[in-house]
């Protein structure tokens, strides 16, 4: 691997994180230092954390911050050829024979990310590019495990496994229903112990929710409309920001190409479960059919129910992503307050 080429992409990673570290809220950004932590020294998901060395490296990332800050993103040097760092096309096919893959883009409060993983596969599905990624040698504080950049789609299994492993713990804490019979479908045993079993299991349910992840980001593609990114640089707030998210994540989640559908189709009970337990928030609040679908099916197991729920759904949040786009073509010189006024009315 090119030593390069990996550290210009993690110094892109550490400004863009200098950058735009004080987005998130104090226990966001802990629990990101600490995945981003185990990244970057190789540790299992489940490794056991030292607190002073965290703590050490943590005084150590922002000591460099005040600096990075004012830095711009390098350019990435593959071979004889010179790439913008969004140019993943470009990189892309010059990594793709070393068995990599990189990924660039926008995430939460239009953060620019970064990242360098090992390549599991490439393919064509719908018109887009599919990547699925291992494990990644660099990236930077925000991660989402699946990605839709443009005509290419990013599944990150590394950080998959990382959000299922946080959805696990909660059963210790927090148990629902939804995330019990998830795992429960997943083959997990109550309290399993974690060993070569539990990380076999873990490295299963990723592989199988990793289809979610797919169906969620070709229904996005589908359901695109050309405004949508000027919309979240103009949504003003965090709060705003986090609604119309949700209301686009449901809508493909809810449309006739989403994983609702799919999973309707395949009858698979622990990637539901999974679904409904990781709806919060917003999605929780937009999203009230499934919640009181899936309580029913949870006695029933009458699939009907789940997809009815989905059609019905997929209507009042198509709806719904309407309002936010007349919303911000009719006050293109205040959206924010304009849509605040949406997200207060609910």
């Amino acid at each position: 691997m090119d030593s390069n080429l990996l550290s210009n992409i993690k110094f892109n990673c550490d400004v863009s994180d200098a950058q735009f570290w004080g987005y998130f809220s104090i226990c966001g950004l802990l629990l990101r230092y600490r995945d981003l932590y185990r990244s970057e020294k190789s540790l299992k998901p489940w490794t056991d954390i030292n607190r002073n060395d965290i703590g050490e490296w943590i005084a150590g990332k922002e000591a460099q911050w005040p600096e990075l800050e004012r830095k711009s993103f390098r350019e990435l040097t593959i071979g004889n050829k010179t790439f913008l760092p969004f140019d993943v096309d470009g990189i892309n096919r010059m990594l793709r024979e070393q068995g990599l893959v990189y990924g660039a883009g926008y995430g939460m409060y239009m953060k620019p990310t970064f990242f360098l993983a090992e390549l599991r596969s490439v393919r064509e599905h719908s018109g887009l590019t599919v990547y699925t990624t291992g494990a990644e040698y660099v990236r930077d504080l925000f991660t989402a495990p699946g990605m839709l950049q443009e005509q290419t789609i990013f599944i990150r299994l590394e950080p998959l496994m990382l959000l299922l492993l946080y959805k696990y713990s909660e059963l210790n804490t927090r148990p629902s229903a939804a995330t019990e019979d998830a795992f429960a479908h997943y083959g997990f045993r109550h309290r399993q112990l974690i060993d070569d079993t539990f990380e076999k299991r873990m490295e299963e349910a990723a592989g199988r929710y990793a289809e979610v992840l797919l169906y969620h980001e070709l229904a996005e593609a589908r359901e695109d409309v050309p405004e949508w990114k000027d919309i979240l640089a103009a949504a003003g707030d965090r709060k705003v920001e986090l609604y119309i998210r949700s209301v686009k994540d449901l809508l493909a989640d809810t449309s006739g190409h989403g994983p609702y559908k799919r999973v309707v189709e395949t009858r698979d009970r622990g990637a539901l479960g999974l679904m409904v337990a990781f709806m919060d928030g917003y999605r929780k609040m937009l999203f009230p059919e499934m919640k009181a679908a899936y309580g029913e099916f949870l006695h029933t197991a009458d699939w009907g129910l789940i997809e009815e729920a989905r059609k019905k759904g997929y209507v009042r949040l198509h709806a719904e992503r309407d309002k936010v786009v007349e919303t911000y073509k009719n006050n293109s010189d205040d959206f924010a307050a304009g849509l605040r006024k949406l997200v207060d009315g609910l």
